[in-house]
């Protein structure tokens, strides 16, 4: 599978310049099977509280029709972070991933940091809901955005439930992006999985976003990295059999045990008031 890390950098609050810019680098990178832009891409993570205005519903919003009409003209699967205004009038950090065929899956982001530059809580809802597979020409697809990846029940979860990929979308400042670049080989080794991820670059009100985009393999090697702060999108290639040959090298995931998940959840429970 050909996949394109779009490291790019969004124009804050231009929705359909961004969408421009997406399809752009899509077609820069030549017949691609996915290509993966970052959290929060088609408004810009630091829209702030022009969120509230540019968010979109799927289904009802011809900016996310476009994107689906972008997929299907190139034959590529896209997944990319968006602003999701729900039914209820509420905000989710949504990844919205489209395929081909232009049938969608919409992944919430669970974990919303409120610590140094972030406070995203008082934009968006975290999300609790079910995990799903994306499954992209056969193979199952996790996904995940930004400060989940701190969080690897979630990706045990997938790997469990058939991913041989995970796809984190992030916009982390340049301080964090040498901590992802830690739990992102990590999350993939732990699951024998290939892991996308692919982080928002530039700068924007002194907040320099840090790039470093890569491709993880299953045994936790970086195979591609994109540049430091600056846009560098890049086409990796990825066997996806490999997954099953590494499985059974490194049975990881046949070791697993319900047990240890049933401590967690006692550790857990031990902790409410």
């Amino acid at each position: 599978m050909r996949v394109l890390l779009g490291q790019l950098s969004p124009r804050l609050g231009d929705v359909k310049g961004n969408l421009e810019k997406l399809s752009s680098a899509i077609d820069q990178a030549k017949e691609v099977d996915l290509a993966v832009f970052p959290e929060l891409f088609l408004t810009g993570y630091y829209a702030k509280d022009m969120l509230f205005r540019l968010a979109m519903t799927p289904g009802e919003n011809p900016h996310l029709e476009e994107l689906k009409k972008i997929a299907e003209e190139k034959g590529v699967g896209i997944v990319v972070g968006f602003p999701e205004r729900s039914p209820r009038g509420y905000l989710y950090n949504s990844l919205i991933a489209v395929q081909p065929s232009g049938e969608e899956v919409v992944y919430r982001k669970r974990h919303l940091p409120t610590f140094s530059l972030f406070d995203e809580c008082r934009w968006f809802k975290p999300h609790s809901g079910s995990l799903r597979l994306w499954r992209l020409k056969g193979a199952g697809i996790g996904l995940g955005i930004c400060y989940d990846a701190f969080f690897p029940e979630i990706f045990r979860a997938y790997s469990l439930m058939g991913a041989t990929m995970l796809i984190i979308a992030a916009a982390s400042p340049d301080s964090s992006t040498p901590l992802f670049e830690k739990i992102c080989q990590s999350r993939a080794l732990e699951n024998t999985c290939f892991l996308i991820w692919v982080n928002q670059a530039g700068t924007y009100d002194g907040i320099g976003f840090g790039g470093g985009s890569m491709a993880v393999s299953p045994l936790g090697e970086v195979i591609a990295k994109c540049s430091r702060i600056k846009e560098d999108p890049r086409v990796v290639e990825l066997d996806l059999d490999e997954v099953e040959r590494i499985r059974y090298s490194r049975p990881l995931l046949r070791d697993a045990r319900r047990e240890d998940a049933e401590q967690l959840l006692k550790a857990y429970v031990s902790q409410e008031p």
